[in-house]
C-alpha cells in the first residue's frame, strides 16, 4: 500500500476551501445576487472560517517537511496558490 503524505491531502482541501473563499468574498461585493440562505451559510463558513485554518495547517506541515529536508511531492501551482491565498487572507484580516 502506498503511504500518502498528509501534505497532499491538506493541499487539495486548501485549494477547494480557497476557491470557496474567493466565491464568498465575491458574494460580499455582489449584493444583488440572491442565493438560498443555507447555501450562503455553507459558503461563508467554509470560505471565511475554514480556509484560513486549513491554509495555516498546510503551511505548518510544509514548513516541518521542509525543515526535516523531506521530499515534497506536490504540484508547484498548488503550493504557490495556497501560500499566496494565506498571505491574502492574513492581509485582509490585519488590514
Amino acid at each position: 500500500m502506498i503511504s500518502r503524505s498528509p501534505l497532499a491531502f491538506f493541499s487539495k482541501v486548501a485549494v477547494i476551501s480557497n476557491l470557496v473563499y474567493l466565491v464568498s468574498t465575491l458574494f460580499l461585493f455582489i449584493t444583488w445576487m440572491k442565493i438560498p440562505r443555507d447555501i450562503a451559510q455553507f459558503i461563508a463558513v467554509t470560505g471565511l472560517e475554514l480556509a484560513p485554518m486549513i491554509n495555516l495547517i498546510f503551511a505548518f506541515i510544509l514548513l516541518v517537511q521542509f525543515l526535516q529536508k523531506k521530499v515534497i511531492i506536490l504540484p508547484t501551482w498548488q503550493t504557490i496558490f495556497n501560500l499566496s491565498m494565506l498571505l491574502v487572507q492574513a492581509g485582509l484580516l490585519f488590514k
